[in-house]
């Protein structure tokens, strides 16, 4: 995005047991643990309230430093996907229309807002 794009506004939510948003790089990353990670409306008003302040500024401004985080980050234990994905919507959602999340994992959703380890599967 540095070569095409530096007007942009690009943020970074990873997951594993737990949630960091780490938005442009910026500020310092905030954690979301614990019972927060099944609380719909938590999540939703947090992405939200925080979206400003996590997702300020643009990549010619932070590109490297946020860079550098992305390169840092490594697998580790469950996936908190659905915590992740809220998270990350309710930030995009107060962006620019056209704001777009995309989602990498290597795993499967078993922590927090729709595990699917807690699924019923009728029969």
């Amino acid at each position: 995005m540095q070569n095409g794009a530096m007007n942009r506004k690009v943020g970074v939510v990873t997951f594993n047991n737990e949630v960091t948003l780490i938005g442009d790089g910026s500020q310092v990353p905030q954690t979301i643990t614990g019972d927060k990670l099944t609380d719909f409306d938590w999540l939703q008003k947090n992405g939200s309230e925080k979206s400003e302040l996590y997702m300020g500024k643009t990549v010619k401004e932070t590109g490297s430093n946020l860079q550098d985080k992305v390169m840092a980050i490594e697998e580790t234990g469950p996936t908190a996907l659905g915590p992740a994905v809220l998270t990350s919507v309710a930030l995009a959602a107060e962006g620019k229309p056209g704001s777009t999340v995309v989602i990498c994992t290597d795993g499967l959703a078993n922590v927090g807002l729709g595990a699917f380890d807690e699924a019923k599967n009728e029969k």
